[in-house]
């Protein structure tokens, strides 16, 4: 559970801004996919929480298996969309951040 609500946070709190502001439902998609992982941030806030004795050893566990379960689909997630768009053909055309010399 702990994992599914560490996704899901992720993907709404991220992903649908990002759709909105991109105005592109692939686009706000992979962003949302891009900010699941949660890597060394959060074990060293867990490591705190614990040495202060704020958390105990099972929820520190579970963060940390969160963490590691986070960090190692984020990257196959990401492949498998950009596969998807390769495949389908139907590729939005990327925007890019870049100025243009005036």
């Amino acid at each position: 559970i702990v994992i599914a609500v560490a996704v899901a946070t992720k993907l709404l709190g991220c992903g649908l801004p990002a759709m909105f502001f991109l105005k592109s439902k692939a686009q706000g998609m992979r962003v949302g996919i891009g900010m699941i992982s949660r890597g060394e941030v959060g074990l060293i806030v867990a490591g705190v929480g614990v040495t202060a004795g704020v958390l105990t050893s099972e929820v520190y566990s579970t963060i940390v298996i969160m963490v590691a379960v986070t960090t190692i689909i984020t990257p196959i997630w990401l492949k498998m969309e950009y596969r998807k768009e390769q495949r389908s053909g139907s590729g939005e055309p990327e925007q890019s951040i870049e100025q243009k010399p005036e």
